[in-house]
């Protein structure tokens, strides 16, 4: 009986023990969220800029928050400034990031607090390329897609490229799906939103006209050890409680039988 109670005793304890530690790592997992127009570029970890190019990306004017104190928040602010300016036509409007914003670096960073399998989801949001309506085939339509860099290794993309009339559409697209990715502790991730490519047609390397942002989660996944020693506590417990209760039941029966 002494060893069968011991016995007993370890099971609930490797029970628990596994119990708390699927219960740690997803008090360890974070939200996150990207902003449409700050964390925007050509690649992560860009620093922010704004320019006019010629068609064949040629610079002609760079802007700065010295000659340029406010935000432009519409086509109309460019428009201004490019005849105010005397740019030459045809221009186009070039930019990463948001050079008028606290943090002047594409992306967000986040460092894994333990080695691990880490599932990025998505929780909100969406984000336009176009809210200064450019153009009519992108203009005021809405996507979910993630550009994830695992620092000095592969980069990886959640979501798509498939534009939708609104931004809840858009979110509900993506709902549900996921990307796991593994890391070392101290590994590191940039999330960031891709807009244009620096080989690709430099009239499309605009981050400024954006709008919205991205939500996601980035959640550590318990080994399946933990979660097996876990499953085998449970049952355990589930047993020793029936039996407990038939034992009980019986007792109480033959009571009143007496």
């Amino acid at each position: 009986m002494r060893t069968c109670a011991i016995r007993h005793c370890f099971v609930i304890a490797l029970f628990v023990i596994s119990l708390i530690g699927v219960l740690q790592g997803s008090a360890l997992g974070i939200q996150l969220r990207i902003e449409g127009i700050d964390d925007a570029g050509q690649f992560a970890g860009q620093e922010a800029y704004l320019k006019f190019v010629d068609s064949s990306g040629v610079t002609l004017t760079t802007i700065t928050t010295a000659e340029v104190s406010n935000q432009w928040t519409s086509s109309s602010n460019v428009y201004s400034y490019a005849t105010l300016n005397n740019i030459p036509w045809p221009w186009f409007l070039q930019s990463a990031g948001n050079i008028w914003s606290s943090d002047t670096i594409v992306g967000d960073l986040f460092t894994a607090p333990q080695a691990g399998v880490y599932r990025i989801s998505p929780v909100d949001g969406s984000f336009q390329y176009d809210s200064f309506i450019w153009s009519s085939d992108v203009a005021g339509k809405w996507l979910w897609q993630l550009q994830i860099y695992a620092v000095g290794g592969d980069n990886y993309t959640l979501g798509s490229q498939d534009l939708y009339d609104s931004a809840a559409v858009a979110l509900g697209a993506n709902l549900g799906n996921y990307m796991d990715i593994a890391l070392a502790e101290g590994g590191e991730l940039i999330f960031w939103i891709a807009d244009g490519r620096l080989d690709g047609d430099p009239s499309k390397r605009n981050t400024i006209d954006n709008s919205g942002s991205l939500t996601f989660n980035v959640v550590p996944i318990p080994e399946p050890s933990t979660l097996i020693l876990a499953g085998t506590g449970l049952l355990f417990l589930a047993r020793r409680f029936r039996k407990s209760l038939l034992n009980s039941l019986r007792s109480n029966l033959n009571t009143h039988n007496s």
